[in-house]
């Protein structure tokens, strides 16, 4: 003998709500942006291949988000490092190679460090560039 069930609609209500659709990520903000939902505005630079990005991120837990979009050129070994006006400092989870084409960031949860600013740490060239300032909101 075969035993059917049915899942309620109440089950499958509860269990539709308990997973996401979609979700706001802080390198997904435009540059220029306002502040949307605990992300401060957006600033980038750019540095000849392309743009450094930095956001503040309000909230549990705030930071800084940092972000290199690579338009041209080869692919290179690179690092993020935080750098805040207060004399703090922090790096990434270590070293990651990039190439055209690609957008790749990395999420300091550092709390309100008041005025920071991205660092691109090019290993292969032996170069730094530097982001704008960005508080948190």
């Amino acid at each position: 003998m075969i035993v059917r069930r049915r899942i309620s609609v109440f089950a499958l209500a509860a269990v539709c709500a308990a997973v996401p659709l979609t979700s706001f990520s802080a390198s997904a903000a435009q540059a220029g942006t306002a502040s949307k939902a605990g992300f401060g505005p957006t600033k980038c630079t750019n540095i000849g291949n392309g743009d450094l990005c930095t956001t503040g991120i309000s909230g549990s837990p705030a930071g800084y988000d940092v972000a290199y979009n690579k338009r041209s050129g080869s692919t290179v070994t690179v690092r993020f490092r935080l750098q805040c006006v207060g004399g703090y400092k922090a790096a990434d989870n270590g070293a990651f190679n990039i190439s055209a084409g690609q957008r790749k960031s990395f999420v300091f949860s550092v709390g309100n460090k008041g005025q920071c600013q991205s660092v691109l740490q090019d290993i292969t060239n032996g170069k730094n560039f530097y982001g704008p300032y960005v508080t948190i909101p």
